[in-house]
């Protein structure tokens, strides 16, 4: 087994990256459901294409950040503020991918690393990429969240 991620072409420190973002956890708390957000201000969409074609993975990356606060801003508005949030518990990620594109889960470290900047452990999630052919408006990633919350 720790040969395997060596014949991928993993990098020690890309594993313990992983590692130390994403974790698995269970809690008895209210649950925030967060629909897909897409990168925008306002209604003004800040990034549009497809990763790979149009749109590289550094800016993929700030407009999954931008997903990531997003989610957050959602959630402040739902329970009342930041501190509300007990734990992200997972991250759905919808990357708008050319053909041929295959890095949708360094597109989406653009996200996970904006909610450990801004949340600390409580950011640490599960996580799940997912390369799509189109996203609504033309955009090129779409955030869902699910997390613990306090009432």
């Amino acid at each position: 087994m720790a040969g395997r991620g060596k014949k991928a072409g993993y990098r020690n420190e890309e594993r313990e990256q992983a590692r130390r973002q994403l974790l698995a956890r269970d809690h008895p708390y209210g649950i925030a459901y967060v629909s897909g957000q897409l990168p925008r201000r306002g209604e003004d969409l800040l990034y549009s294409g497809k990763v790979g074609a149009g749109v590289d993975v550094a800016a993929a990356q700030e407009a999954a950040a931008l997903c990531a606060d997003l989610c957050i801003s959602a959630i402040n508005h739902a329970t009342g503020g930041e501190d509300k949030i007990v734990q992200v518990l997972q991250l759905v990620g919808y990357i708008a991918s050319a053909p041929g594109f295959t890095q949708q889960s360094q597109v989406m470290n653009g996200a996970s690393d904006r909610l450990i900047e801004r949340l600390g452990d409580r950011g640490r999630h599960t996580r799940t990429s997912v390369g799509v052919a189109e996203l609504p408006r033309g955009a090129p990633v779409e955030l869902s969240m699910i997390a613990a919350v306090r009432s």
